[in-house]
C-alpha cells in the first residue's frame, strides 16, 4: 500500500462520530467472526488503527475507509473511542473507495472471497482506476500518489486477462449462475462463455445444470457458438449433450460343427475347456507356420 504518512494524523476518535463508507462493497464479519474479534479486542485492545477521512457531508463526523468490523466490535463492547489514522487530504470519493479496496485486500486475501465477490471487487477497482485516470490532474497530492502507486502495483497478483474475465462475469452473468460458480459447480472459464447468453438463456442453462448436468469449458464454448444461430433451449442443450454412442463393429463369432466337436472334443463338456484347447492349437499352428 502507498505510504501517506505525511498527509495523515493519528488520533483517538469517539466511535459515535464514525460513519460507514457509503459504497462499502465488502461483506462484514458474520457473528462467529465478530465474536472472535471482540474476544481479541478484550484481550489485547485494537492493535491496528482504523483509517478514516473527514466526512464530506456531516461536519465533525468521519467516514470509515478501513476498520468497519473493528468499529462494530468496539461499539458492541461499549468502547468509547478507537485509535485512528485520519487522511484529511482524501476528499475524492473514488480515490477514497480505491483506498478502501486496497486496505481490505491487504487484510483479507482475495482468495477468501467466493467468485462472485471477487468479480465485484475486481470490477469496482477496474472502474475506479478508469475514473481516476480521466481526472488525474484534478486530484490532490495524496490522491494522485495513491493512483500512481496502484497503477504500478498488482495487489491481486492476477493478470489482465483474468481481470477482464472477472469483469465479464460480474457485469453479465446472472445471479443464478454466479451462485453455481460460488458453489464450485461452474468454472470461471465456463462462466465467461455462458455470460454472453441472454438472461433468459442463462436461466435455461441453470435449470439444465440443476438437473445434474455438468458443463465443461468445451461444452460452454459450444453453447456460446450455438447461440449465434439458435435460441438456447432445453432441447438444444439436450442435443449438444446427448451421448454419442459409437457404432461398434459386430463381434465375429464362429460355430464349431457337431462333427468336429465329436471328433476332437468328445471328452470335453465345458465350453471354456473347448475354447482353451482351440486357442492352444491355433498358437501352435501359427508358431510352426512362422
Amino acid at each position: 500500500m502507498a505510504d501517506y504518512s505525511e498527509s495523515s494524523i493519528y488520533a483517538r476518535i469517539e466511535v459515535n462520530r464514525l460513519i460507514d463508507f457509503k459504497n462499502h462493497i465488502f461483506t462484514k464479519y458474520n457473528e462467529s467472526e465478530m465474536k472472535s474479534m471482540m474476544e481479541s479486542i478484550e484481550d489485547m485492545g485494537v492493535t491496528d488503527p482504523i483509517l478514516v477521512r473527514p466526512h464530506n457531508e456531516y461536519k465533525g463526523m468521519f467516514e470509515i475507509i478501513s476498520g468497519h468490523n473493528r468499529v462494530e466490535a468496539c461499539k458492541r463492547l461499549g468502547k468509547r473511542d478507537i485509535h485512528a489514522v485520519i487522511y484529511e487530504g482524501l476528499k475524492d470519493d473514488s480515490a477514497a473507495e480505491l483506498m478502501l479496496i486496497e486496505t481490505n485486500i491487504k487484510k483479507r486475501s482475495l482468495n477468501d472471497y467466493v467468485i462472485s465477490e471477487k468479480a465485484k471487487i475486481l470490477t469496482r477497482r477496474h472502474q475506479l482506476m478508469k475514473i481516476l485516470n480521466k481526472r488525474k490532474a484534478q486530484l490532490s497530492e495524496i490522491e494522485r500518489s495513491q493512483y500512481d502507486q496502484l497503477e504500478k502495483d498488482n495487489p491481486f497478483n492476477i493478470g489482465k486477462r483474468q481481470i477482464i474475465s472477472y469483469v465479464q462475469i460480474h457485469n453479465n452473468l446472472t445471479q443464478g449462475l454466479k451462485d453455481l460458480c460460488d458453489s464450485g459447480k461452474l468454472s470461471i472459464k465456463s462462466a465467461v462463455e455462458l455470460s454472453y447468453l441472454s438472461d433468459a438463456e442463462q436461466d435455461v442453462v441453470r435449470s439444465f445444470m440443476l438437473d445434474g448436468n455438468k458443463i465443461s469449458y468445451h461444452k460452454a464454448n459450444i453453447i456460446r457458438k450455438k447461440m449465434e444461430s439458435a435460441e438456447i433451449t432445453i432441447d438444444v442443450l439436450n442435443e449438444i449433450f446427448k451421448d454419442k454412442v459409437s457404432k461398434k463393429k459386430p463381434e465375429k463369432t464362429y460355430k464349431i460343427s457337431p462333427e468336429i466337436i465329436e471328433k476332437y472334443f468328445h471328452d470335453l463338456e465345458d465350453e471354456g475347456d473347448i475354447q482353451m484347447t482351440v486357442e492352444l492349437a491355433l498358437d501352435q499352428y501359427f508358431f510352426q507356420s512362422s
